[in-house]
C-alpha cells in the first residue's frame, strides 16, 4: 500500500460509522435497537413501521453514502455533476432514456403506505449521513461533499430513488439493443443468415431495413453510442417440496446474477417492527426487502426476460416538430435537459424529443449530430416504447409480500410487480410451495412479435395493453415436487400470448432440473452443490465435435487429448475447459469478423449478451451442420480446416499468456474475479477499492454464473451475487452469503470479509428469531427521537 492509499485508508477509518451506544436521530417516534452481527448485518428492531424504515435508510446511509450517491446519479443523468467529462456521454443517454422522467410519473402513483416507507427511508438516509463523523473517503479523493439529497426537496428525492428502481428494471428489460443488431446485420449479411444468429427470432423482412440512403443514422450508430456496461446475465431459483427433501419441509434456493462490483448491489438486513418480520436483500434507495424469508414463507426470484421494449421507426414532419400516426402529425413532445458537468462553467445542453411511442434515441446520441433528411423530408428514427417508463414496483408490494400468510396472498402481492418481470419462486413452513411469472407484458397487434423495429405512423403496430395476470404462468404444489427458472422460456408453444422471443436458452434451467432429480432426498448441502455446479452441456457438445478432427501436428494432438472424452465441467481446475473457451472464441472471429465486421462482431459477440446464444445455440447448430454460407463449398473439409487453424491460434494465445506446459492450462489461470469500486480505475488505490482476485470457473452456460465478455478479455463480469438456501423447517438454520460483504467503507472489517466464503461457496446464518440473533451478536446500537 503507496503512502497515498494508506493516507486515505486513514481517513476511511475516521468516517467509520458507531456500531455501539447511542444516536439520537431526527424523526423517529420511539427508540430503534440496531444489532449487528459478525458479518455487519443490521438487525433492526422498532415500534413502528415507519421507525423500521427510517432506521434501515439510517444504517443503508452510514454504510452505503458513496455507491448510494453514485447510483442514483447514474440512474438520473447526473454523474458528470460528480466526475466531469468522463461521465457526459453517459448522463447523455440516460437523460434521453429518461430514467429521471420515468421516476417522478412512478413516484406520482405511489400509494400511501409506499410514501410512508420511502418518506421514512429517505429521513433516515438524510440523518444517517449526517450523523457520519467524518465525510466518506471518495468524497474527500473527489473533494466534493455528500451534497445530492441534502440540497433537493423531499419529492425531487423521492423521484430519484424512484429512478433508481427504474434503471434495475431498464438493467433487466426487454430487447431494444437486439433489435437493432438484427437490423443491422440482416442489412448487412441478410435476412436469413441473420435468422440463423437469431433462431428464435422470426419477423417480418419487409419492415427491417427502412432505408438505403448512404446519409441515413444508422442502428449502429446508436449501439456504437450507447453505454457498454454489461447487463445481469440471468439468475437461478428452485424450490422443493416436502416430500424430495429430508427435514420433510420445502427448501428455496436463489441466486441472482449480476454485475460483479464494490460494493455489492446487495444490502442485507433484518427488519423488525409490529406485523412485519422479514430478512433478505434490497438496493439502496428500496425500503424493505426484495429477496429474502420471514418466519412463514421465503421467496426468490429471476428475470423473465420478457420483451417489454419496441422500437418504433418514426416519420417526422419536414421541421421535425411532429411524427406522423395515421392520418395526422402529432407534436413531439421536447424536454429540455441541462447537464451540469464538473470543470466547466456552462452545462451540456440537450433537447430530447418524444413521440407518442417514447423518447427518440437516435437524434441525440453522444457524438451524433442532427439526424439527416432522406426522401420525402423523412428522417430515420428510432423511438423507444418501454413498459419500465411508466410502469414499476411500488415500494408497498415489498410490504405485502414480507406480510403474506398463504401462496394465495403471495400471489396477490405481485399483481402490484409491473416491471421488471420477475420469475418468483415460494415456499412457507405449511408446505407449499409455488411460481409466478410478474410483470406487464404487451399485447402486440397482427402477430408482430418484437424482434425488430417497426413502423411508427400507422397503428398496426401499437400495444393492445397487457397479458392478464392470472393468465400469466403460475403454478402451485406441482406433483413433480420441485419447480426451477434460470430465465429460460416459462411456458409451452400451447400458451396463447407471446411474452419474447429472447430468453435465454434454457441449458441452466436443464442442468438445475437433473441435478435435482439425481438426489432422492434434498438438504442445504445438495443446494450448495447445485450453486457450485459448472458443467455446460453446450461445452460438452462441442467439445465432442473439436476432439474429432484430426490434428495438424503433435501440439495440437495434446491439446486435444485433454477434450477427449471431456464432460463439459467449466471448473477453475480444468485445463480442457481453458483450451475450449479461448478455441472458442478463436472460431467465432474467424466465422463471424468476416461477415459482420468489426464492431457488429463486437456488439453481437464481443460485449453483448448474445456471446450466450451463440455459443449455446448457434455454435453447435453450425459445427453439426457445416453448410452454406458458413462453410462453402466444402462441407465438413472446411470445417474441419476452420477448426485446426483456429486451435492454433488459440494455442499460441494460451501458451503467450500461460506459458508452454499445457498442464498450467487451467481455465481459473485465465478467468478470474475481481469485484472492483467505480474510483478503482484510480492508479495506486487498488488496496482500497479492488476485492476478490480469485481464480473463477463457469461461464455464462453454468449454474455458477461466470460470464465473461470475450472481445475484452477473460475476467468474470457478471456473477451470483447474492446466494441463499432457505429452510422451511427450521427458518433460523437458514443460510446466505453476498459478495464482497455489507459496508461500503473500505476501512470496515466487513468491507469485504465475505469475499472468501463467496468464492468458495460458503453460506453464513441467516436466523430470524432474537435468541439465534443474539448468539451470532457483535454489536448493539440504540437509535433515539431526536431534534
Amino acid at each position: 500500500m503507496g503512502d497515498w492509499a494508506e493516507e486515505l485508508m486513514e481517513q476511511a477509518g475516521e468516517a467509520l460509522p458507531p456500531v455501539e451506544g447511542s444516536v439520537d436521530v431526527p424523526g423517529l417516534d420511539a427508540p430503534v435497537e440496531v444489532v449487528r452481527d459478525r458479518w455487519g448485518v443490521p438487525h433492526i428492531y422498532a415500534t413502528s413501521l415507519p421507525d423500521v424504515f427510517l432506521a434501515q435508510g439510517f444504517v443503508m446511509g452510514q454504510e452505503r453514502t458513496f455507491q448510494t450517491d453514485f447510483l442514483l446519479r447514474l440512474s438520473t443523468g447526473r454523474l458528470a455533476e460528480l466526475i466531469g467529462e468522463f461521465a457526459v456521454a453517459i448522463d447523455r443517454f440516460f437523460r434521453t432514456v429518461g430514467l429521471h422522467r420515468a421516476g417522478r410519473r412512478l413516484m406520482a402513483g405511489y400509494d400511501a403506505r409506499s410514501m410512508m416507507m420511502v418518506r421514512s427511508m429517505l429521513a433516515g438516509y438524510r440523518a444517517g449521513v449526517a450523523a457520519l463523523p467524518a465525510v466518506p473517503v471518495e468524497y474527500r479523493i473527489l473533494e466534493l461533499e455528500p451534497s445530492l439529497f441534502a440540497e433537493e426537496d423531499d419529492d425531487e428525492a423521492l423521484a430519484a430513488g424512484a429512478a433508481m428502481a427504474a434503471f434495475m428494471s431498464w438493467q433487466l428489460s426487454g430487447n431494444w439493443d437486439a433489435e437493432l443488431l438484427r437490423v443491422e446485420i440482416a442489412d448487412r449479411v441478410g435476412y436469413e443468415a441473420m435468422l440463423a444468429l437469431f433462431p428464435d427470432s422470426a419477423g417480418e423482412p419487409s419492415v427491417i431495413v427502412p432505408g438505403k440512403d448512404p446519409q441515413r443514422r444508422r442502428a449502429l450508430e446508436i449501439l456504437r453510442s450507447a453505454p457498454l456496461t454489461p447487463k445481469g446475465q440471468g439468475s437461478n431459483n428452485w424450490v422443493v417440496a416436502g416430500s424430495r427433501t429430508a427435514s420433510g419441509r420445502p427448501l428455496l434456493a436463489n441466486d441472482p446474477h449480476l454485475r460483479a462490483m464494490l460494493p455489492s448491489i446487495w444490502f442485507e438486513c433484518h427488519l423488525v417492527a409490529p406485523g412485519l418480520d422479514v430478512r433478505g436483500v434490497t438496493i439502496p434507495c428500496a425500503p424493505g426487502v426484495i429477496i429474502g424469508h420471514t418466519p412463514h414463507h421465503a421467496w426468490g426470484e429471476t428475470n423473465v426476460g420478457g420483451d417489454t421494449q419496441d422500437l418504433y421507426l418514426e416519420r417526422l414532419s419536414d421541421d421535425g416538430t411532429a411524427a406522423r400516426h395515421e392520418d395526422a402529425w402529432e407534436l413531439l413532445t421536447v424536454h429540455r435537459e441541462e447537464i451540469s458537468v464538473r470543470g466547466r462553467d456552462e452545462p451540456e445542453v440537450l433537447e430530447v424529443r418524444e413521440s407518442r411511442h417514447g423518447p427518440i434515441l437516435d437524434s441525440y446520441m453522444v457524438g451524433i449530430g442532427t439526424p439527416h433528411v432522406v426522401e420525402g423530408g423523412i428522417r430515420e428514427t428510432y423511438a423507444l416504447g418501454w413498459v419500465g417508463a411508466d410502469h414499476g414496483v411500488q415500494p408497498s408490494v415489498l410490504l405485502d409480500l414480507a406480510q403474506a400468510t398463504d401462496f394465495a396472498s403471495f400471489r396477490s402481492a405481485l399483481r402490484g410487480w409491473e416491471s421488471p418481470g420477475q420469475n418468483f419462486v415460494y415456499a412457507d413452513v405449511d408446505g407449499n410451495i409455488g411460481y409466478q411469472c410478474t410483470g406487464l407484458h404487451p399485447i402486440r397487434r397482427h402477430g408482430h412479435d418484437g424482434t425488430l423495429p417497426v413502423p411508427g405512423w400507422t397503428a398496426e403496430f401499437e400495444w393492445d395493453g397487457w397479458v392478464p395476470f392470472d393468465e400469466l404462468p403460475w403454478s402451485q404444489n406441482p406433483p413433480q415436487g420441485f419447480i426451477a427458472t434460470a430465465n429460460q422460456r416459462v411456458h409451452d408453444d400451447s400458451y396463447p400470448y407471446s411474452l419474447g422471443k429472447d430468453f435465454l436458452p434454457n441449458v441452466r434451467a436443464r442442468r438445475i432440473v437433473r441435478l435435482l432429480g439425481e438426489t432422492s432426498l434434498h438438504s442445504a448441502e445438495s443446494f450448495a452443490r447445485i450453486h457450485r455446479d459448472t458443467q455446460s452441456e453446450p461445452a460438452r457438445e462441442i467439445g465432442s465435435v473439436m476432439a474429432s478432427i484430426e490434428p495438424g501436428d503433435e501440439r495440437q494432438k495434446a491439446a486435444l487429448g485433454f477434450l477427449d472424452g471431456w464432460d463439459g465441467d467449466l471448473g477453475a481446475d480444468s485445463v480442457a475447459a481453458g483450451i475450449y473457451e479461448v478455441w472458442c472464441k478463436h472460431i467465432a472471429t474467424a466465422l463471424l469478423l468476416p461477415k459482420l465486421g468489426e464492431e457488429l462482431f463486437e456488439h453481437f459477440y464481443g460485449r453483448r449478451q448474445w456471446t450466450n446464444e451463440f455459443q449455446v445455440s448457434v455454435l453447435p447448430a453450425l459445427l453439426r451442420y457445416p453448410v452454406a454460407p458458413w462453410f462453402e463449398p466444402g462441407g465438413v473439409e472446411v470445417r474441419d480446416a476452420m477448426l485446426r487453424a483456429t486451435l492454433d491460434r488459440a494455442l499460441d494465445e494460451l501458451t503467450g499468456v500461460l506459458g508452454e506446459e499445457m498442464e498450467g492450462w487451467r481455465w481459473g489461470a485465465l478467468h478470474r474475479i475481481t469485484f472492483a469500486h467505480p474510483l478503482a480505475i484510480l492508479p495506486g488505490l487498488e488496496s482500497l477499492f479492488v476485492a476478490g482476485g480469485h481464480e473463477w470457473g463457469g461461464d455464462e452456460q453454468t449454474v455458477s454464473q461466470g460470464m465473461f465478455e470475450p472481445g475484452e478479455g477473460w475476467d468474470t463480469v457478471v456473477v451470483s451475487s447474492w446466494r441463499q438456501i432457505v429452510d422451511l423447517a427450521d427458518v433460523d438454520a437458514s443460510t446466505v452469503t453476498n459478495t464482497v460483504g455489507q459496508s461500503g467503507n473500505p476501512a470496515s472489517r466487513h468491507y469485504a470479509d465475505q469475499v472468501e466464503d463467496w468464492a468458495h461457496v460458503r453460506y453464513h446464518p441467516a436466523p430470524l428469531s432474537r435468541e439465534a440473533v443474539d448468539e451470532i451478536a457483535e454489536s448493539r446500537l440504540t437509535l433515539r427521537p431526536g431534534p
